[in-house]
């Protein structure tokens, strides 16, 4: 069939909705041989698309758009990427064809041969030809695409446009409301930000970007857009902080939005002011710094959504850093030393209320007074020095004056907060050695302060400096960190009428032992052991000793094997009463767990095994053979743990530790007769070690079909379920764990 009478049938399939699938294969085939040529195809086209009936014209630009998507590049010649290009410039002043014309020009993109000039004639035409807000969701998503396409692979085209195309794509963008062509168009403008210097239009591409903002959108079920509300806000949020040039003309109006009533909107505007200050030159914010500061400090106070709080406090940190000086200008008094009523330092706005309430007889709010101040103090080193330089003098000051117990805490708690600012290295505040000796008469590192229910809210407050001291960078030395230790290690270990105390204690040694693990370890774990193994200890006390240590284990990848090794020595030392066997057993399996599971470390389980499984199990066979019987919970606690060490050793390990398993217990477990009642009860921790195998691991048999029937044999024959249970859930692990089907068939026959 030649090239016209194809046209001509695709056309009228077109108009009778038929399915033109063979005849665009055809006519692709036919092109990409060389038997037609695209001149041919827009040739027998051309009563259609010069047609005075649109919908002719319409269905012509579709066929050719439908027959140019599906030919390979290879098939479309440099000569006809360049009038192709100039035709559908031509063809975009016609309205009924443009959205056909933005598909032929998408198929175009992926030439070699669309040069950069092409480009330009074609977003000229676009600019000017066409009013995107008039067409339908569809052909405005092909419009934003095109317009990406092009600022990724011909950004020297771009560049050549440059203000034009700025202005077009604020024009094009101007009113549009689907989600879907903004995400589009959002994440497009950074990239285009970053070739063309919007400096000329930057004001009209704000104007219309920033009328979004804050957005709101709703995913609507049975919406086919994939686009959730918070990728459209962060990229929204992404524009708008794109290019120092929006700065002035942001910066107010996300203040002003802070005020809103929205709890969405607040959080919003105080993220983008935060990820501005990475962008905006710092003097944009300091006209606003004032304004910015009272509604944070409204907003901290009085809010009761954790995210708006959060948001304000990153907002102000964030903008503190960038507004603030690195060091001290010479000559120039820090705000400390200035008049209350002058602002001598961006920092200012917020030290004048905080010295303010910290001078009161009662402070306000001093929780949210500290995580200000801790705030403006984290934004810098210098920003930490000046806030700690103004704060520690007047709190030293009134804590020595005054006995009043709500008063200390509340002093205590700003004070907590601010010294939280210099825990990290590069940031840590000059004068806090001058103040090391005011610092520890007030945490009072000493075990022998009394933790009566009377001081317990003070003495959690307490707890909570104390551990900021131990986290300040070289700021104790080692007598007085395992002083400090010990404090808190006190805490958690002995009985409070409040709870909360111990709790503290508690959450707090599991916070040091991540960053301070060596100091934990010969500072505090010997507390607990020593606790752990009193000649008279309660059942809850010791169910909290063991959980703590549990958290530390766990917590902290060095403390790990020590706590392990502490705790499986109490109990293989007779030093533990037998009636807490199983609950500390209980915490050994799973600290095992959680350290087989970590999968960053390989070495780990060869060390599990050398530090609790194996020792464990040494102990209890000993006592087995002894005629002592271990009870069942530990048996099972050791066989879990046994399990979860074992099955991660390679094969020789495995093989090596099946040797001795099979000398101890192999017997018992073939013979009843051949053991006492108290081996036997052991072999959940025999069935445990054959089962962690892996199915490449040899059994220590000569015969593996008899070895399975014999078992098989005593678990039918025994009376013990403990018997019973292990023999067969061996003879199901190695039958399952056989590669061969055959040979499964075989032993399970």
């Amino acid at each position: 069939m030649g090239v016209q009478r194809l046209v001509d049938a695709y056309i009228i399939g077109l108009g009778e909705g038929a399915d033109n699938s063979s005849l665009r294969r055809d006519l692709v085939a036919n092109i990409a041989s060389g038997d037609a040529s695209l001149l041919e195809l827009v040739q027998a086209l051309g009563a259609y698309l010069a047609s005075e009936e649109s919908g002719r014209r319409s269905r012509g630009m579709r066929m050719l758009s439908e027959v140019l998507d599906g030919l390979p590049a290879s098939a479309i010649p440099a000569q006809a990427t360049t009038k192709l290009a100039q035709f559908f410039s031509a063809r975009l002043a016609d309205a009924t064809c443009v959205p056909y014309t933005l598909t032929s020009i998408i198929a175009l993109q992926r030439l070699a041969s669309l040069t950069d000039k092409c480009v330009v004639d074609i977003l000229r035409a676009l600019f000017q030809e066409v009013h995107v807000q008039s067409f339908q969701q569809s052909t405005r998503s092909e419009v934003y695409r095109l317009l990406g396409l092009i600022v990724e692979n011909h950004p020297a085209a771009a560049k050549a446009m440059g203000d034009d195309f700025v202005l077009g794509f604020a024009q094009i963008l101007d009113g549009e409301k689907d989600p879907r062509s903004l995400m589009t168009a959002f994440q497009t403008i950074p990239q285009l930000v970053g070739l063309v210097d919007i400096k000329n239009h930057a004001e009209d591409l704000f104007d219309v970007v920033f009328c979004y903002f804050p957005i709101t959108f709703k995913h609507r079920e049975g919406d086919p857009s994939t686009i959730s509300p918070e990728a459209l806000k962060a990229a929204l949020r992404t524009v708008i902080t794109c290019s120092p040039y929006f700065g002035p003309m942001a910066v107010k109006p996300l203040v002003e939005k802070t005020t809103a009533s929205s709890v969405s909107a607040k959080v919003d505007a105080y993220e983008t002011l935060a990820a501005a200050t990475r962008a905006y030159d710092p003097t944009v914010f300091k006209p606003v710094l004032e304004p910015l500061v009272e509604q944070i400090r409204e907003d901290v106070v009085m809010s009761s959504d954790d995210a708006v709080v959060d948001a304000a406090l990153d907002a102000l940190e964030a903008v503190y850093g960038a507004v603030s000086p690195a060091a001290p200008a010479a000559g120039r008094a820090d705000s400390p030393d200035a008049e209350m009523g002058d602002v001598s330092t961006p920092l200012d706005y917020v030290l004048k209320d905080a010295l303010f309430q910290l001078s009161a007889d009662s402070i306000k709010h001093p929780d949210q007074v500290g995580r200000i101040l801790r705030a403006a103090a984290c934004s810098s080193a210098y920003n930490c020095t000046v806030v700690s330089d103004a704060v520690l003098p007047i709190i030293v000051e009134r804590l020595g004056a005054t006995d009043v117990l709500t008063a200390r805490r509340e002093l205590m708690d700003v004070l907590n907060h601010v010294l939280s600012a210099s825990c990290e290295a590069d940031r840590k505040a000059e004068c806090l050695e001058a103040d090391k000796v005011n610092l520890l008469n007030i945490y009072q590192l000493d075990i022998s302060v009394p933790l009566d229910k009377e001081y317990s809210f003070l003495h959690i407050t307490r707890l909570k400096g104390i551990t900021l001291l131990v986290l300040l960078p070289d700021f104790l030395d080692e007598n007085e960190a395992t002083v400090a230790l010990q404090t808190i290690g006190r805490a958690a270990i002995e009985r409070n009428e409040d709870e909360n105390v111990n709790k503290e204690g508690t959450h707090l040694l599991v916070q040091l032992s991540q960053s301070r693990t060596p100091l934990v370890e010969a500072a505090v774990l010997p507390m607990f052991f020593s606790a752990l193994c009193e000649d008279v200890v309660e059942a809850h006390k010791v169910a909290r000793l063991l959980n703590t240590l549990g958290a530390i284990g766990v917590a902290a990848t060095g403390a790990l094997l020590p706590v392990l090794s502490g705790l499986t020595l109490a109990v293989t030392s007779g030093r533990l009463l037998p009636a807490h066997h199983v609950a500390a057993a209980t915490t050994i399996r799973k600290m095992v767990d959680a350290g087989a599971a970590r999968s960053t470390d390989a070495g780990i389980c060869p060390s599990l095994v050398a530090a609790a499984v194996d020792p464990l199990a040494d102990w209890a066979y000993d006592a087995g053979r002894q005629g002592a019987q271990v009870a069942d919970g530990v048996v099972l606690e050791i066989a879990k743990a046994t399990a979860a060490a074992y099955s991660k050793l390679d094969v020789d390990a495995q093989e090596q530790h099946l040797t001795l398993y099979f000398d101890r217990y192999a017997e018992a477990a073939l013979n009843p007769t051949a053991a006492s009642g108290a081996v036997r009860r052991l072999l959940p921790l025999y069935s445990a070690a054959v089962c962690a195998c892996r199915p490449q691991t040899r059994l220590p048999v000569d015969d593996l079909d008899q070895y399975l029937c014999k078992l098989a044999s005593a678990a039918l024959a025994t009376d013990s379920p403990i018997h019973r249970d292990s023999c067969l859930e061996i003879v199901a692990t190695v039958i399952n764990k056989t590669a061969s089907a055959a040979q499964r068939a075989h032993l399970a026959a």
